[in-house]
């Protein structure tokens, strides 16, 4: 079997991820989806779905920001009820040094 240049192993895998987004297409599957997970078929979609990747990417990211956010929040939280828990409250100290 010949080696393959670089282009030749470009074209072929070209050739390979047109075929597959054509194929998930075909079947009325979401290529979007499929785009997402697998950066190279991006170039195949068609305009409008490239604008849906977007939007979904747009989503996704917000979504994750959102929940570093709230881990962020929950370790803070957890932070500060271990401080708490390791300097316990003093009773009410005002009447005993009259």
């Amino acid at each position: 079997m010949n080696k393959l240049n670089a282009e030749e192993r470009k074209a072929r895998d070209n050739e390979r991820f047109s075929q597959r987004v054509d194929e998930r297409r075909v079947k009325g599957e979401d290529v979007v989806a499929y785009a997402l997970a697998n950066k190279k078929a991006f170039k195949f979609l068609t305009k409008s779905e490239k604008h849906s990747l977007k939007e979904r990417q747009a989503v996704l990211l917000e979504e994750a920001k959102i929940k570093a956010q709230e881990a962020m929040k929950l370790r803070d939280e957890q932070e500060l009820e271990k401080v708490e828990a390791a300097f316990p409250e003093e009773e009410d100290t005002t009447n005993s040094h009259s």
